[in-house]
């Protein structure tokens, strides 16, 4: 399980079980936050790596025919690979620290509200 899934799943078990301030969503945010370059740097390195792959395909000859290799057929070839499903992961690493960060943004002003309504 990568490190963001741990932080936010204990961040829930906590939420579950005890009264959660504004502060302590923004703390797991700002820890998330912290994360997310990270996750971001591998995605753009992984990009890299299979976008070669895929100009490497793209230049070879197709052995069935002797000609060059279809632009179909070299993508194909290209997704097959592992630079390519090591592009897609760490593409989804990413999707899934936005898409959690987006939660806890919404849950934090959720909070800030409540706490607001309940302190009139």
């Amino acid at each position: 399980m990568e490190q963001y899934q741990i932080i936010y799943n204990e961040f829930l078990a906590k939420y579950s079980k005890i009264e959660t301030t504004p502060s302590d969503a923004g703390e797991i945010l700002v820890r998330l936050a912290g994360i997310y370059p990270n996750y971001n740097l591998t995605m753009i390195a992984a990009e890299k790596a299979f976008s070669r792959v895929s100009k490497d395909e793209v230049t070879k000859t197709d052995d069935s025919t002797g000609k060059a290799i279809s632009s179909t057929k070299a993508q194909t070839i290209a997704d097959a690979t592992q630079e390519a499903s090591d592009f897609k992961t760490a593409r989804a690493h990413v999707q899934n620290l936005e898409m959690i960060i987006g939660a806890l943004k919404f849950l934090q002003k959720s909070l800030e509200v409540e706490y607001l309504n309940s302190n009139i």
